[in-house]
C-alpha cells in the first residue's frame, strides 16, 4: 500500500492555522490581553518557524513570537 501526500491539503491546514491565529489575536487586543498561547501543531506537516513568520508578515509584525516563544508545545505570541 502506497501512502500519499495531499500537498494541496497541508497548504490548506497551514493558512487555516495562520487565520485562527490572527483571529485569536484581534480578540484578545479587543480584550486588553497582550499574550497569548497557541498549540504547536503536531503531526501534520507544519513547520512551527514557518507558521510564527507568516503570522508575523501577514499581520505586518503587530503580532510575533519573541525570543523563546516556543515552550512545552505551545507557542507564545505577543500583541504590540
Amino acid at each position: 500500500m502506497k501512502i500519499s501526500i495531499n500537498k494541496n491539503q497541508q497548504a490548506i491546514n497551514f493558512k487555516t492555522h495562520v487565520w485562527t491565529i490572527i483571529e485569536i489575536a484581534k480578540q484578545k487586543a479587543e480584550n486588553g490581553i497582550e499574550r497569548f498561547y497557541y498549540p504547536k501543531p503536531m503531526n501534520q506537516g507544519i513547520d512551527t518557524y514557518k507558521l510564527i513568520d507568516a503570522v508575523e508578515k501577514e499581520t505586518e509584525d503587530s503580532v510575533y513570537c519573541g525570543y523563546r516563544g516556543i515552550q512545552d508545545g505551545q507557542i507564545k505570541f505577543t500583541i504590540r
